[in-house]
């Protein structure tokens, strides 16, 4: 299979606008009219060590999207974010991914079809992180919640990367190369959802600059994928390709280095936990003062009763491990407390006497165990305990996924992928929001329906003259290296495409668009194997670059990244880790279930022998080109909203629900579609 395919599935993540930028009044909010005037207020904003790198390097200050996140973020933590994408998902993933091929089929000496089975470990290696996110929010190490995860995630994934790649070179070898592809796959699956969790909380207390962020990480991590796909194909040409996994996990244990002096500047699990207690205890007020203005009472009267004598009680949590709605005030708590309350600390009083003013008590701190060695977050797991056994399920899921991948027979992983897909999208139903469940299961059903047979296609490319005399017969240094080039190439075109075209359109729109566009790529692959081509006179190398290498990776950068931003607005904050790697890690799952189900028609129905690719067009016709085109009514599982829109947990648009607000104030307000109730009084589950 491809490898920049192959690691597709791996790839995910980011946010964009949300509210208001942290300082500006709800005022400015509420008569937002349009995505672009929502951001409008945190344009002026530049990060104190971003202005002081600008004074001192001012061509700084106009590279693309680099530029705009560090105004937002601080230079550090983006160089940081860069440098792991470009070194974890990008260099040592895809060095890893491209060669595995290679190392199974030509090193191990395996077939086509147990590769198109063994091939899917390294997908199926990130869906295994929902359980750690699980872990890591709940369970601090050395007083952080990710940043020695991810230190010794990229030791595990580093050293066991090494141990594939020197295995012995004998058949036996496949089994347990596969297993340690796993285990490699889901370390760097460990950095990739922390890292995703860190920046979500950054791009939830500054929204504007989500999209540049969003784009400069996948930037990063395809520019690891060229570097690395130079290096593979010349490398598996000379049958050596050990050599990938050598570099891979040498690269992989040197990342350490970013986590081991906390240049992501993640903040202590304490001070997050308090930041989190803060906004909750401010979104509890912000209730309060719209309850009591929606019942005619004077708001000011508020400030003299102690939090919750309105009877309003905060339901962000409903205490069943769901999460419930609470506007959003993360980003005008200031606003409520100086000009609601009519209260709030001078300019000489310090944050946290100006808490301690308000009224604010942190009264959950997290309990400290073997001296400060781990840190135990009891609201997080008490508040989200749904999600922990969701998590535990799809971790079980994942493992009989496993197994049953090495050593089931055909009837048996069919079994396994039926339950498997039953049972995860039906709790998902159970354990999370319906808006967010709905998201979920799209996440997954979407791309199981595009079931990919990467091991036939992969044979028959790379297939040599006495194998099959009339194919393409593609060498490993175009196969894993310009064809991976040119495909990230039109990667980095499809995630600027997205940053500035398709960021105003709706999510079902731009779904719909990338499935005809990503069918339509996928016709070359027919075209190529029933060799139509060479009848009209396109040679094969042309025809595959210009059409599914470049269509594939386009449509799947503008697929995939609205489905990155609609997963970071519908995360709670505080258990950004643990949804995204719910949603994510259930994506991956999709991804290995669309490769088992090729394993199982091409077992059971339309067999590929070696050099026998007569049922292949078949194949392609059904997987790759019918069964795709079911998305199309399953995009009514995602809000009818713009990638620009904010959504609050319901999956309404925050601005259609403010403006409803006016309207019943009195305000001549134009309102929209998708608008609810004023918030009423809520009761505690």
């Amino acid at each position: 299979m491809p490898a920049s395919r192959e690691d597709s599935g791996a790839a995910q993540r980011g946010a964009e606008e949300s509210l208001a930028s942290p300082h500006s009044p709800v005022a400015d909010t509420v008569n937002t009219n349009s995505c672009t005037a929502a951001t409008a207020t945190e344009g002026d904003f530049v990060h104190p060590e971003a202005a002081s790198l600008y004074s001192t390097l001012p061509f700084m200050r106009f590279i693309p999207l680099a530029s705009e996140s560090m105004s937002g973020y601080g230079p550090r933590p983006i160089f940081a974010l860069g440098v792991c994408y470009f070194f974890n998902k990008g260099l040592s993933n895809q060095l890893m991914n491209s060669a595995t091929f290679a190392l199974l089929v030509v090193r191990f000496g395996i077939d086509g079809t147990r590769f198109q089975r063994l091939g899917s470990m390294g997908t199926l290696g990130w869906s295994l992180n929902a359980f750690t996110a699980m872990m890591c929010d709940t369970f601090a190490l050395l007083g952080y919640t990710k940043r020695w995860y991810m230190f010794i995630s990229c030791i595990v994934a580093g050293v066991l990367t090494l141990t594939a790649g020197l295995l012995p070179a004998r058949q036996a070898s496949a089994n347990t190369a596969a297993a340690f592809i796993f285990l490699a796959s889901f370390g760097r699956a460990n950095v990739d959802i922390l890292s995703e969790g860190y920046y979500t909380r950054k791009m939830r207390q500054r929204p504007a600059p989500g999209p540049a962020l969003v784009s400069y990480i996948w930037c990063a991590s395809m520019a690891g994928t060229i570097i690395s796909s130079a290096i593979n194909g010349p490398v598996s040409d000379k049958g050596k390709p050990q050599i990938n996994f050598i570099v891979a996990g040498a690269v992989q244990i040197a990342v350490t280095l970013i986590f081991a002096v906390n240049w992501y500047r993640e903040q202590t699990n304490r001070t997050e936990r308090e930041e989190d207690a803060y906004v909750h205890f401010k979104e509890e007020l912000a209730l309060e003062l719209e309850y009591a203005r929606h019942n005619g009472e004077d708001p000011m009267d508020l400030a003299a009763r102690p939090t919750g004598a309105t009877g309003c009680h905060n339901s962000t949590r409903s205490g069943e491990g769901v999460i419930a709605h609470a506007p959003d005030v993360e980003r005008d708590a200031d606003y409520v407390e100086n000009v609601e309350s009519g209260s709030g600390g001078g300019p000489g009083q310090s944050e946290q006497e100006r808490r301690r003013a308000e009224g604010f008590v942190f009264r959950n701190p997290p309990r400290r165990w073997c001296g400060g060695l781990i840190e135990y977050n009891s609201e997080v797991l008490r508040e989200n305990w749904r999600i922990f056994v969701y998590s535990c399920i799809m971790t079980a899921a994942v493992i009989a996924m496993t197994v049953g991948t090495i050593f089931a027979d055909t009837l048996g992983l069919l079994l396994i992928l039926v339950i498997v897909s039953t049972v995860c999208c039906a709790t998902s139903f159970w354990a999370l929001p319906l808006v967010i469940a709905k998201a979920n299961v799209f996440g997954y059903l979407t791309v199981m329906v595009d079931i990919t047979v990467w091991g036939p296609m992969y044979a028959f490319y790379v297939a040599t003259p006495q194998c099959s005399p009339d194919g393409p017969h593609f060498s490993f240094t175009f196969y894993s290296t310009i064809g991976p080039i040119v495909g990230n190439i039109a990667g980095i075109v499809g995630v600027n495409a997205f940053n500035y075209i398709f960021r105003t359109q709706r999510y079902r729109l731009v779904f719909i668009l990338t499935t005809f566009i990503n069918i339509f790529g996928n016709i070359f692959d027919i075209i190529i194997v029933k060799r139509w081509n060479l009848a009209i006179g396109i040679p094969d190398h042309a025809m595959y670059l210009f059409g599914n290498a470049v269509i594939y990776d386009v449509c799947y950068m503008i697929e995939w990244m609205p489905m990155i931003v609609l997963i970071s607005r519908l995360c709670p904050r505080g258990s950004e880790s643990m949804v995204f790697a719910i949603m994510s890690g259930f994506r991956s799952i999709g991804q290995t279930t669309a490769a088992q189900i090729g394993t199982v028609i091409i077992e059971y129905g339309w067999t590929v022998p070696a050099c026998d690719f007569t049922n292949l067009p078949m194949i392609l016709l059904v997987c790759r080109i019918l069964c795709p085109l079911l998305v199309i009514p399953l995009v009514f599982l995602v809000p009818n909203a713009r990638i620009c829109d904010d959504l609050d947990i319901d999956g309404d648009i925050v601005r259609a629900r403010m403006e409803e607000k006016e309207v019943m104030n009195g305000t001549d307000t134009s309102s929209t579609n998708e608008t609810k109730e004023m918030p009423t009084k809520k009761k505690s589950v």
